[in-house]
């Protein structure tokens, strides 16, 4: 379909749900039915309404996901969540790591908590569930990131507000003598793109939209996993019918090469708006 942004959101989300149930193709005529828009010219109208995730073909409306793979082609893309300490990256340590790998090979997690050097908050406490009790004989830092940069390997970085995790993994990676070289992908830039004039943007206001479910929010691999499906989503949001990698997507929208560099010193060095971008 043309239109790359979702115009219309409660509406795409109703058409989602409604091609979900089914499955398969639904007639256009039915499907308007179900959205309720069986009035003259709603046809017509159609493709301004919906995004680039439905698919129109003789059979009726589809999903984009039933026509092409997710990952793109050729590219292997990692999720990535990490909780700290506290919010501020250049001084917090890692508390766990969770990610989700999905590529040719299949789908992989990963999950470990982290023993940290500085002492837990207990709002972090209170927002994970994660207990100073829960760190006691977890793995240290050094161990852990070694584990998941092998995880990793060079696959395509998918983080949701990049600018803390990838800030603190440039930390912790730099202190191992560790590069990073991967592309990233800020699905916030991509929900820009996708949703323009929103101003939330974070992992709850996306997984309703989405309809994804949420788990237990704030655990590294359950963000993890909640930021793929949104991915994934924003992918065919904007490619629509194209073939086109997620990194490449990513960079044509953003203007920019995804970066690996630390942020400023006064982004996210304050722990409710980092907890709020999320």
């Amino acid at each position: 379909m043309p239109h790359r942004r979702l115009v219309y959101p409660q509406l795409s989300r109703l058409a989602l749900l409604t091609l979900e149930a089914r499955g398969t193709p639904t007639p256009m005529p039915e499907f308007l039915v179900g959205l309720g828009l069986s009035v003259p010219g709603c046809e017509a109208a159609l493709e301004r309404l919906l995004d680039g995730r439905f698919a129109l073909s003789a059979d009726g409306v589809g999903l984009q996901r039933w026509n092409r793979p997710f990952p793109p082609t050729g590219e292997t893309i990692v999720a990535l969540d990490l909780e700290a300490t506290n919010g501020n990256p250049k001084i917090e340590d890692i508390i766990e790591v969770g990610a989700v790998k999905w590529g040719p090979d299949g789908r992989e997690e990963f999950q470990s908590l982290v023993s940290p050097d500085r002492p837990l908050m207990p709002f972090v406490s209170k927002l994970t569930g994660i207990t100073p009790q829960m760190l006691q004989g977890a793995p240290r830092a050094p161990e852990v990131l070694s584990q998941f940069r092998d995880f990793l390997g060079d696959a395509t970085l998918v983080v949701q507000n990049a600018s803390f995790d990838i800030a603190l993994l440039l930390r912790e990676f730099g202190k191992l003598s560790y590069t990073l070289h991967n592309p990233v992908v800020d699905t916030v830039d991509l929900a820009h793109a996708a949703l323009p004039g929103r101003r939330k943007r974070g992992l709850d206001t996306l997984s309703l939209l989405y309809n994804v479910p949420q788990g237990s929010r704030h655990r590294a691999l359950d963000d993890a996993r909640i930021t793929l499906a949104i991915a994934e989503n924003l992918y065919f949001s904007l490619a629509g019918a194209r073939d086109v990698q997620l990194k490449d997507l990513h960079h044509e929208f953003t203007k920019d090469t995804p970066s690996t560099t630390p942020p400023p010193k006064h982004v996210r060095s304050n722990p409710k708006r980092r907890r709020h971008g999320r």
